[in-house]
């Protein structure tokens, strides 16, 4: 029951392996989450990152096992390292792709949205199952769900707690892709290893203008634009992007 990284051209994959349990993740298995995302943020190495589950899903969610016990203190201490998991998706200034096949439920669901792009086999099952065991949604599953659909189709999917299938998900537009079975990983592999040669410091930059635009006004965000755009001519890649465009060649980054 782990959780394990592998690196390759500049890609880590994270993997949640528990497939035996459709990767049900586990109190131990959130905090070897966090701890994974945090060394792979602070690896310069790292340019982009996949987050998938071994077998044939990429997770149940959390293990219904754990839930509810521990009295009010245990279950405090439960949501906080669900949260942190959450946060060091969310909060990774690199690209994140969530490569999704079979079933994908509950926190793993919201862990998927947390990434900058899911790409999802067409057969994929979402669902926020939360309402058949009589459970309110975490994770921010519902402020994930709305950014992408929508407060009204959020709604209904939480409501339900229905299945959504990977194409649906494409056409709803909380995944970036439906491919077909068996092909998530192969394309976002494909995608992060386009990011994984990209100058990536800017697009943490990028990254962060999104995550920040919800909170601004206008202005406010052209004052952080000035900010960012101000701190980024000094990079290398700044410089090596401008030499390359009047040299008419392909530029060389190295996230510098």
């Amino acid at each position: 029951m782990s959780v394990e990284v592998a690196m390759a051209n500049g890609v880590a994959t994270v993997t949640i392996n528990r497939p035996e349990r459709k990767n049900a993740i586990t109190m131990a298995m959130r905090n070897n989450f966090q701890a994974a995302f945090q060394a792979l943020q602070d690896d310069d190495e790292v340019r982009a990152i996949i987050l998938t589950g071994a077998g044939s899903d990429f997770a149940a969610g959390a293990d219904v096992g754990e839930m509810g016990t521990g009295g009010v203190r245990g279950n405090m201490i439960k949501s906080r390292t669900l949260h942190r998991m959450v946060r060091s998706v969310a909060h990774t200034h690199k690209p994140v792709i969530a490569a999704v096949e079979g079933v994908c439920i509950g926190v793993a669901f919201a862990l998927a949205l947390a990434c900058d792009f899911v790409i999802c086999a067409e057969n994929a099952r979402f669902q926020f199952a939360f309402r058949h065991i009589g459970l309110a949604m975490d994770g921010a599953a519902g402020w994930f769900l709305e950014r992408h659909v929508g407060v009204m189709r959020a709604k209904e999917i939480a409501y339900s707690g229905r299945f959504v299938s990977g194409a649906e998900a494409a056409k709803l537009g909380f995944a970036l892709e439906a491919v077909p079975a068996g092909e998530a990983l192969a394309r976002a592999r494909e995608m992060a290893e386009g990011f994984a040669t990209a100058p990536t410091l800017a697009l943490a930059q990028i990254k962060r203008q999104f995550d920040s635009a919800p909170g601004q006004n206008l202005d406010e965000a052209l004052e952080f634009e000035a900010a960012v755009q101000a701190l980024m001519t000094w990079t290398e890649d700044f410089q090596e992007g401008t030499n390359a465009f009047k040299e008419k060649r392909k530029p060389v980054y190295h996230g510098a």
